[in-house]
């Protein structure tokens, strides 16, 4: 990522491959120990937060948790488990979605939370998502 001074040893926590860019560049970083430039970690944390676990009320970088930490400071370096990498995955936004819910309709008795994601169930917007109406059968045909 270009020339630098600096560089610290960041560590992807995921068991995956995460990329940050920087400066119109991407670099990947592998699961475990990466070495980049100390300009690039403020971008890094932000392109890969731990879904979920940012304070609504707190949107400085101190208001969550992230998928990379420096080695040798006082971030987080421990690989997440499974089970935190499956709620990562489960998460909506950035924030604590269920924290704000329950601060806004927390004494509403028919207030539900419905999440809009992969792999999870959701309302139907139309009579076509429900599954009540075909989809189309119209074609196109040009001249022949």
């Amino acid at each position: 990522m270009g020339i630098f001074h600096e560089s610290v040893r960041l560590f992807n926590r995921a068991p995956v491959n995460l990329s940050v860019t920087f400066d119109g560049q991407e670099k990947t970083l592998v699961p475990g120990e990466n070495m980049v430039p100390q300009v690039v970690v403020p971008y890094a944390k932000n392109q890969n937060p731990i879904m979920g676990s940012q304070d609504p009320y707190n949107p400085h970088a101190s208001g969550a948790r992230y998928l990379v930490g420096v080695m040798g400071s006082k971030d987080s370096i421990v690989p997440l488990t499974p089970e935190e990498w499956a709620d990562h995955l489960g998460q909506p936004t950035r924030e604590d979605f269920q924290r704000v819910f329950e601060d806004k309709y927390g004494s509403d008795p028919k207030a539900r939370l419905v999440t809009h994601g992969k792999g999870k169930k959701t309302t139907a917007n139309s009579r076509y998502d429900a599954g009540s109406s075909p989809a189309g059968i119209s074609e196109f045909s040009g001249k022949s």
